[in-house]
């Protein structure tokens, strides 16, 4: 299996046609413009994130009906974790009229909304599928008020 991409957006769903539907898709910065409302927890948080990451992953034809665990962590610019997403995903068989050595696509949807970040600066969310490192996308966080 292999990454084939990842990347933040505001909102995606995979519906049963299979296709996958993105809205606000690509990117990397969360720009903080105000001051946090009033009733916002205590403890250094100065944004939280609004959104999902997607991920698209590629298995092998030899991988179908297989599950594989993925997980997915969230970083500050010193490495200290903020964040921590568990889950599994499968290679699902091929539909009838695709080639039988075509690789298997699967989607995975991680919500984020709602993700604490204690500061600015840069952040990381590296990704992880059957134990094996597969990729990471960076963000970050700007004051711009």
């Amino acid at each position: 299996m292999e990454l084939a991409w990842m990347l933040l957006a505001n909102h995606a769903e995979v519906p049963p046609s299979g296709l996958l539907y993105l809205s606000g898709a690509g990117w990397d910065t969360i720009n903080v413009g105000a001051e946090l409302p009033d009733g916002a927890p205590d403890g250094g948080v100065v944004a939280f994130v609004q959104g999902v990451l997607v991920i698209r992953l590629l298995f092998h034809h030899t991988e179908a009906g297989t599950e594989f665990p993925f997980e997915v962590s969230i970083v500050d610019e010193d490495g200290a974790a903020i964040g921590h997403i568990d889950g599994a995903v499968t290679a699902e068989p091929p539909d009838e009229d695709a080639p039988p050595t075509w690789d298997r696509a699967a989607h995975v949807i991680a919500a984020l909304t709602g993700l604490p970040l204690p500061r600015f600066g840069e952040y990381r969310i590296h990704l992880q599928v059957n134990r094996e490192h597969k990729g990471d996308i960076p963000f970050r966080v700007v004051r711009r008020y």
